[in-house]
């Protein structure tokens, strides 16, 4: 499927439904206000967010600089296939990208997703705001 801004509202639900981000409150509270861009035409379903600076939102991560804070993967039920969600975020702390990939991007992301749950590796960095 075409990576496009009603593929990742998609994907915006997917991660708050099934990738046990320890912070589900302040992950929706940013994708409420998110501007969503750059829907990368690689194959992978990954995109750019922009935190309108008009808007006041509690940071998910420490402020400091543009980092990966939070990865899940996902065993595909299409055998010996994964499926990788990593957030980054921006020096203010929010969310700034989002990037999905299939077996370390060397796969195009499937139409229709079909994970094995849980997500078989979570991994949440210590500067995530609780």
């Amino acid at each position: 499927m075409t990576n496009t801004p009603q593929r990742a509202e998609w994907w915006k639900k997917f991660l708050c439904e099934k990738c046990q981000f320890p912070a589900t409150e302040k992950l929706r509270a940013q994708f409420l206000i998110a501007e969503l861009s750059e829907f990368c035409d690689c194959g992978c379903n990954s995109f750019k967010v922009q935190i309108p600076s008009s808007h006041c939102v509690v940071p998910i991560a420490e402020r400091g600089c543009y980092r990966k804070v939070f990865e899940a993967n996902f065993q595909l039920v299409e055998e010996g296939k994964t499926l990788e969600v990593i957030l980054f975020v921006g020096e203010d702390g929010n969310l700034a990208y989002v990037e999905i990939d299939c077996c370390g991007n060397s796969s195009p992301v499937p139409d229709a997703i079909s994970v094995i749950e849980p997500p078989f590796h979570v991994h949440a960095s210590s500067t995530l705001v609780p």
